[in-house]
């Protein structure tokens, strides 16, 4: 039954007006073409499946209508028919059948619904995936976070010597793999106490402290915390470069 309703809606050409329908047609073909192409866009999907109308979705559903129509009709035009004749007839009864639905179905559809419904759907779409960025960007530590849960964990380790802002730059960015400028300004705030004072600036570096204790106090290492205290001492009170 339900085979057969979904016949009937590629039939009537209905789909391509369902709002629902495109939206999970645009996921699943978005998702194929990601996996090839790490770059490929929102607006790539767009153009590809507009192109698709016309050459695929469009020849699919007239080859459709006349296969139907000849399953249905064809035997009794061929019985009284020669096979020449019978194909001339299937042939001027396709052409005849495609331009009436070229204009009354087919570019309507496409102008009317099919494009604006598919614009709302990448709309939508991009903004669930931006939405989606923006709230793991909200989740992320700071890099200031990142630079002194870096240094207490390099402590802890033993090394023996406070690391320079370009040793610790090209340490990071191997380890999370983003360009070393992401850390220079976090790294010469903490490692030189070297930031500009400002009730902004200095709430963030404040905030930093408390989501590495939190990391800290999450993993039950008391002595990262408290060598991160010492640190936030340094840094926040005596307004000074952390001991080492």
């Amino acid at each position: 039954m339900r085979s057969l309703r979904v016949f009937f809606a590629h039939l009537s050409f209905s789909d391509w007006s369902s709002f629902q329908y495109l939206e999970e047609l645009v996921k699943v073909h978005h998702k194929k073409w990601t996996a090839i192409n790490l770059d490929w866009s929102y607006q790539s999907t767009r153009q590809k499946l507009l192109s698709a109308y016309w050459t695929r979705i469009v020849p699919l559903h007239i080859f459709a209508i006349i296969c139907l129509s000849v399953s249905l009709s064809g035997y009794a035009i061929f019985k009284h028919a020669d096979p020449t004749t019978f194909i001339v007839v299937v042939s001027l009864v396709a052409a005849v059948t495609y331009l009436v639905l070229r204009f009354c179905l087919y570019s309507p559809i496409f102008t009317d619904d099919y494009i604006p419904m598919l614009d709302c759907v990448i709309g939508k779409l991009q903004g669930n995936d931006s939405k989606a960025s923006d709230e793991t960007k909200k989740a992320q530590y700071s890099a200031v976070t990142l630079v002194l849960i870096h240094l207490v964990v390099n402590k802890l380790a033993g090394f023996s010597k406070l690391p320079s802002i370009k040793e610790t730059k090209e340490q990071m960015t191997k380890l999370y793999g983003v360009s070393e400028r992401s850390f220079h300004d976090a790294l010469n705030a903490v490692l030189n106490a070297d930031w500009k004072h400002s009730k902004r600036m200095d709430t963030e570096m404040a905030d930093a402290f408390k989501a590495a204790g939190h990391y800290f106090l999450e993993n039950k290492n008391q002595a990262a915390v408290n060598l991160l205290s010492h640190i936030q001492s340094d840094l926040l009170v005596s307004k000074r470069p952390p001991e080492w």
